[in-house]
């Protein structure tokens, strides 16, 4: 374990698939209550975010395969991740922000730092590599 003690398996699914803590939140949530589903309307209410953000975290998830719809209109969406490896990163994170809530979100939010930073780094480098600077 490294980054404040999140499992390698949590960290690499945070970094492919989860770029908001309300995606998290929407994505927990599901998972918590697997046993029904859920409207954009009915996420937006229990999280007290907007429709319209829970209807595009819903359909974000939906097309990463961590959640199945109904395709109804409005659609309904239940937590039904489609590989075991999927199933087992998102039972391990959920133990994870339960214990260890700051580092998950401190993790989260780092994430589009480093890309930047690592954009930023691109030009320094190659600024270096020409010998100009």
């Amino acid at each position: 374990m490294s980054d404040a003690g999140i499992p390698q398996r949590v960290q690499r699914f945070i970094s492919t698939h989860i770029d908001s803590l309300e995606k998290l939140e929407v994505l927990l949530l599901l998972r918590a209550r697997a046993d029904r589903e859920w409207t954009a309307s009915a996420v937006s209410l229990e999280l007290r975010i907007t429709d319209a953000s829970a209807a595009s975290r819903l359909e974000d998830l939906t097309s990463r395969r961590m959640l199945v719809s109904d395709g109804a209109s409005p659609p309904s969406y239940r937590y039904s991740p489609e590989s075991s490896e999927d199933v087992q990163a998102v039972t391990e994170l959920a133990a994870v922000y339960g214990a260890k809530r700051v580092s998950v979100i401190t993790f989260i939010f780092s994430r589009p730092l480093d890309k930047v930073r690592g954009f930023a780094e691109a030009f320094i480098l190659k600024k270096d590599k020409d010998g100009h600077g």
